[in-house]
């Protein structure tokens, strides 16, 4: 059993070491750049797809009609993602009656891909935390949030320098690099 520990743990430090120069290397942060010759027009491209600010203005009534539906709230910023497989999503967040931030992801017929809202601690299962301190232990959490996907609850868990998500069941762990 002992064995199988310190490979467990070489595996996971082998894999961090990875993460770390993978990321040191990642090119989905592109800069942003205006396409056309006034400012009003910006568009940022990613690995992910090509993504741009839009005024709530110009947000189709299903999705605004959703998103205010499962916030709750009216949202104050709008996004729009067009993937690389050609499909296209808003995301729209803000701040709601509790004085904590969401943002839900849609498609143009209102349809709700996902949600996330940021959460206390409290609204956190025990073991999400178990399995965050077994794998990175004395590290701070700086923010917390529970994002519903397909019925699926993933916590997402804010360190310096990374996100750490943790399934809800704390089986699944992964270390994602901090938006920039």
């Amino acid at each position: 059993m002992d064995n199988f520990l310190k490979n467990t743990r070489r595996v996971i430090v082998a894999t961090t070491g990875m993460v770390a120069l993978t990321s040191s290397v990642y090119l989905g942060s592109a800069n942003a750049q205006s396409l056309t010759n006034t400012e009003t027009f910006l568009i940022a491209q990613t690995l992910g797809g090509i993504q741009r600010k839009i005024s709530l203005s110009e947000v189709p009534f299903p999705v605004m009609s959703s998103v205010q539906a499962v916030a709750g709230t009216e949202p104050s910023y709008a996004g729009v993602e067009l993937k690389p497989d050609g499909s296209l999503t808003y995301e729209l967040g803000g701040q709601n009656q509790q004085g904590f931030k969401f943002e839900v992801e849609v498609t143009p017929e209102g349809r709700i891909i996902e949600v996330d809202e940021q959460v206390e601690r409290s609204a956190v299962p025990e073991t999400v935390f178990k399995a965050f301190d077994k794998w990175l232990p004395n590290y701070e959490v700086r923010e917390i949030w529970r994002s519903t996907r397909l019925g699926e609850f993933v916590y997402e868990l804010g360190i310096p320098d990374f996100w750490v998500e943790v399934s809800a069941d704390g089986s699944r762990l992964s270390i994602l690099k901090a938006d920039e």
